[in-house]
């Protein structure tokens, strides 16, 4: 079995909860990092930010484009043969043209939040698998406000009587059943798919308001990757508001 640190891919790593996962994750000295952001120059911004480590590797990934995903993916092949640990963190809230129509609105946040996450998976699935490492997972970055309980709960301070935002918490639900069958059918091969939701945080995702700082959210995001039992986790969501216990999904 080798003996190199465990390689970990995050998502969307050059800001808000990508960023200040994989800080996280490398004041540890414990693993290795590949931060996927949209351009090369964002990347090894990244990258150089957290201290330009041999540990720490740029890469570009466009959740939009199939071809971006896919030669990411023959990437981190050629580069390192495998990969451990899998975060799908990168995700919209919003189409970023002001003058979208709405199925245009639907079709760019689906296209980020769940199309994106679903190619990440089929596309880097084959690398998880070639990992000898002994806890393989998959962690997508889900919300609260993908859970229906919530949607519908006369108390809860982010039901929809509160905040509507149809489309942004249509894209959470989908990503949450997806994660849902990945996690059922990935289970036999010891491979774990969990979602973590971070809470509402006070990042460029979300015009800097919220309740909480990155570093705060990406404590979920990172006990979903690197800690507690497989097996405890497998079925829950990963988060410090205990959302799942009380609303349910």
């Amino acid at each position: 079995m080798s003996t190199a640190k465990p390689l970990i891919l995050i998502t969307g790593a050059n800001q808000g909860l990508g960023f200040a996962s994989a800080k996280q994750l490398v004041s540890t000295g414990k693993y290795r990092l590949i931060l996927g952001a949209r351009s090369q120059e964002k990347a090894e911004a990244a990258v150089k930010e957290l201290g330009g480590s041999e540990d720490l590797t740029p890469v570009v990934i466009d959740l939009d484009s199939d071809r971006s995903i896919e030669a990411a993916a023959a990437f981190v092949k050629e580069r390192f043969g495998s990969l451990d640990i899998l975060i799908n963190n990168a995700g919209i809230n919003r189409s970023s043209d002001p003058n979208a129509t709405l199925r245009e609105t639907y079709r760019a946040v689906f296209e980020t939040n769940v199309f994106g996450v679903a190619v990440m998976v089929e596309n880097f699935l084959p690398l998880l698998r070639a990992s000898q490492y002994h806890d393989r997972r998959i962690v997508n970055v889900t919300s609260g406000l993908g859970q229906i309980g919530i949607a519908y709960s006369p108390t809860s301070e982010y039901s929809a009587k509160v905040w509507e935002l149809p489309v942004y918490r249509g894209s959470k639900a989908a990503l949450n059943i997806i994660n849902a069958v990945d996690a059922v059918r990935l289970r036999e091969e010891k491979i774990l798919s969990v979602v973590a939701a971070p809470g509402y945080c006070r990042t460029n995702f979300g015009g800097y308001t919220g309740v909480k700082d990155p570093e705060d959210g990406a404590r979920p995001i990172v006990r979903a990757a690197v800690e507690g039992s497989p097996d405890e986790l497998f079925g829950t969501i990963v988060d410090d508001e205990n959302f799942f216990v009380e609303f349910g999904w």
